[in-house]
């Protein structure tokens, strides 16, 4: 047998060099899977590089439109060995999410691999609404610890806002309203303070108590997907028309490192000024009370059978969702002539939470009869405002009708006479008195002059006495319940303040009067919202004189 001469092995050497110097040769592969997204789904970037080593760091895309990394890169290495050839391959995978919807492109990319420079082709992608994948097989954002350490400045950026929500711009004068701020942000929340509390000047305020832990709702906001926490809830009634305007509130809001090892972050953020239109209600009918929302009058009697002399209980109640707190006792109720009647006593059940304000407010009024037989309580009609029909809704408490019997006869005492036994029976007299003698009237009674006189003095103190009234009624305030809470007291002398201001005329509106009136407003809300456990017991009687001055002082 011939041993292969020279020939053969040189050939085969050639062949040898040829293949080794094929597997070598760099390349650089680019692919995105899926290239049709929806803006709910997330996408896989491949840079797979073989045939050399790499130069520098990871390769990361440079050139993204309408796309953001969130996740990666994940590394994977492949070997292989074909007809005694070794090859390897490594493979970096990033996680791109959608910013909005239409076109997308990752651009084209160049890497250095064993002293060359491959670049590779664009490649264009397109987002729809909704999401394209299976919920079985839609992708989960992977985590790795890496990634916040290789993300660039960019994409570490923390992302956060304050915004109030209101469900409407525009509502009538006494209807409520839910108002919320929320935080949208795209990091971990690790504390929040108020730098300007909430305020709403010319409107009556609630604040809803907001659970311990809130748990945040995912948005999407111009096609970036962030967690909407609700850091504050009002519930908010309108105390005058027109245009009101809410001032901006800002908070200090610390939230986790954009890295794994970088410090934490606080941000300080406001509101947006709000304007809110108040719109004015139609003219009143008779009976209306103020009564703004779904509400609805009923009435009863607590007996239908009394006698003279006994009391007789008439209760007039409004339950519903609305304007409750605001409510005054009706303006009409069913009327009887015989009768005495009292002021009416109020006992209601009011809630404020997050669906509004509902529950019963119910007054009793308290009516003696005086004279017995049928008593008819004729029905009287009450008013309610409906903001959704913008109409009244008008409803009948009564007619009632009361039998009212005679009181019981009081026994008479049988007289019996009784004489001595010395004296007979026929010597008792009677004496007759003579008749009484009426004394005649001295002629030249009080002249006319002193007549008209008293009379004038009479008009005079009626008419100091109805303004003195009306001026008491106007800088009244509210005795403090018992049990009742600094907020909640500073809460209430904010009220009146508002009604007083939302009620005084134009010209009485003075520069210095309106500064008053700011900073005492301002004062009030401080302890309405500060934080902390300070005991404002001695400032709210301070705030409470200063709002009796002002009152007084108008």
């Amino acid at each position: 047998m011939r041993r292969p001469g020279p020939t053969c092995a040189i050939a085969l050497l050639a062949v040898l060099a040829a293949a080794a110097a094929g597997a070598d040769e760099p390349t650089l592969e680019v692919h995105l899977n899926p290239q049709r997204l929806g803006i709910q789904d997330v996408t896989r970037l491949t840079i797979s590089i073989s045939g050399g080593k790499l130069e520098g760091g990871p390769p990361r895309p440079a050139k993204l439109s309408n796309l953001e990394i969130v996740g990666g890169p994940s590394t994977e290495q492949q070997f292989s060995w074909v007809n005694g050839v070794a090859s390897s391959s490594t493979s970096f995978v990033y996680v791109l999410q959608p910013l909005g919807l239409g076109a997308a492109r990752v651009g084209a990319m160049t890497v250095r691999v064993a002293g060359k420079d491959l670049t590779s082709a664009p490649i264009d992608a397109e987002v729809v609404q909704g999401s394209l994948a299976p919920p079985q097989r839609r992708q989960q954002l992977p985590w790795n610890p890496l990634n916040d350490l290789m993300a660039p400045r960019s994409q570490r950026r923390v992302r956060a806002e304050l915004r109030l929500l209101t469900p409407k711009a525009k509502l009538y004068l006494g209807e409520s309203m839910t108002a919320t701020i929320v935080l949208e942000t795209t990091a971990d929340v690790d504390g929040f303070q108020w730098v300007d509390p909430p305020s709403f000047p010319g409107w009556w305020v609630q604040r809803v108590q907001l659970p311990q832990q809130v748990s945040g709702t995912l948005v999407d906001r111009a096609g970036m997907r962030l967690m909407r926490y609700p850091v504050a809830r009002y519930v908010i009634i309108p105390l005058k028309a027109g245009v009101l305007k809410v001032p901006q509130a800002s908070a200090r809001i610390g939230v986790g490192a954009p890295s794994l090892f970088g410090p934490g972050q606080v941000l300080e953020r406001a509101t947006a000024p709000r304007e809110l239109e108040v719109m004015q209600r139609p003219l009143a009918p008779a009976g209306f009370s103020g009564a703004v929302g779904q509400l609805s009058y009923a009435g009863k009697v607590s007996s239908r059978k009394v006698r003279v002399g006994d009391s007789l209980t008439i209760t007039v109640s409004l339950t519903g969702n609305g304007n409750l707190p605001l409510v005054s006792a009706p303006v009409q109720w069913p009327s009887c002539s015989t009768c005495e009647s009292y002021p009416p006593e109020e006992n209601s059940s009011v809630k404020v939470d997050g669906d509004g304000i509902h529950g019963t407010r119910s007054w009793s009024k308290t009516m003696v009869p005086r004279q017995w037989g049928d008593l008819r309580l004729p029905a009287v009609t009450l008013s309610v405002f409906d903001p959704v029909s913008a109409t009244y809704r008008r409803q009948a408490v009564g007619p009632f009708t009361v039998a009212v019997t005679p009181a019981p006869a009081t026994p008479t005492p049988t007289p019996q006479a009784s004489f001595p036994r010395h004296v007979a029976a026929g010597s008792v007299r009677t004496v007759e008195h003579p008749p009484s003698v009426p004394t005649p009237v001295a002629e030249g009674a009080a002249p006319w002059k002193w007549v008209l006189g008293a009379l004038a003095v009479g008009v005079f103190l009626g008419a100091a006495t109805v303004l003195f009234v009306r001026r008491r009624r106007r800088a009244r305030i509210p005795r403090p319940a018992e049990g009742q809470s600094t907020a909640e007291r500073a809460r209430e002398l904010q009220g009146v303040l508002e009604r007083w201001w939302s009620g005084t005329r134009e010209v009485d509106r003075t520069e210095a009067r309106e500064e008053q009136v700011t900073a005492l407003r301002r004062e009030l809300e401080g302890i309405r919202f500060a934080p902390g456990r300070a005991d404002h017991t001695e400032t709210v009687r301070e705030l409470e004189e200063k709002l009796r001055r002002l009152l007084r002082g108008a």
